[in-house]
């Protein structure tokens, strides 16, 4: 399958799911506690501009605004419209005019210098081309500025498990790592001050934290 109609089977199946997506158990018990430990571990400060990729419906995206106190910029990317439409739903209920929400690929990122802190939460198994989007999240960073991504484990057998079934069972799941080819992936897109961190939720789910800092003195 070819980057294009993979991205348009992604935002197919999310676009299914985007009614009900906020409501669902696998959201409220495991995606938003994972948003919030990489929010917790961001050190945002008030102007910093992020960029949130798969936003989903925006909720992360919209957490890290209240943080920012509403200043700065913060752009939530999704392949799914609407997904996206679901997340602009979200924002009306804030008072922030800072924050917007788009439909867009990682592959074809066309910011440069720009976010202080870009960030991919559970979404990591749907890139297909990480390489090239590495690269391009590197671009995208100010110098000095930060990348942080989350998925699941690969380290640990049950998550080898659920990344086979997706594989399997679903066109839109690419595949997850383990902890050192997140590690060399960062290393290749040449981030510094490279740090994985493996923590496990409970007795199933397990995820790592990927972090890397864009220094244009670094290659």
């Amino acid at each position: 399958m070819g980057r294009k109609n993979r991205d348009e089977y992604i935002a197919g199946e999310f676009d299914k799911a985007a009614g009900s997506y906020d409501k669902s158990r696998l959201v409220k018990s495991f995606q938003r506690r994972t948003q919030a430990l990489v929010i917790d571990r961001m050190r945002l400060e008030k102007g910093m501009n992020v960029l949130d990729l798969g936003c989903g419906t925006g909720l992360g995206s919209i957490d890290i605004a209240t943080r920012l106190e509403g200043t700065g910029k913060v752009i939530g990317l999704d392949l799914s419209r609407k997904m996206v439409d679901r997340a602009r739903q979200n924002l009306s209920r804030f008072p922030y005019s800072n924050v917007e929400f788009s439909v867009g690929s990682a592959t074809s990122l066309d910011y440069h210098d720009y976010f202080h802190y870009v960030i991919s939460t559970n979404a990591f198994h749907h890139f297909e081309n990480k390489e090239l989007i590495f690269s391009r999240i590197w671009s995208s960073l100010r110098n000095d500025g930060t990348f942080m991504v989350q998925d699941i484990c690969d380290d640990y057998l049950l998550m080898r498990i659920v990344d086979l079934a997706g594989k399997v069972g679903e066109k839109a799941h690419v595949g997850s790592a383990t902890s050192g080819q997140l590690r060399r992936m960062l290393l290749k897109a040449g981030f510094a001050d490279i740090e994985v961190e493996r923590i496990r939720l409970n007795w199933f789910w397990s995820i790592m934290i990927g972090k890397g800092t864009k220094r244009s003195d670094y290659i």
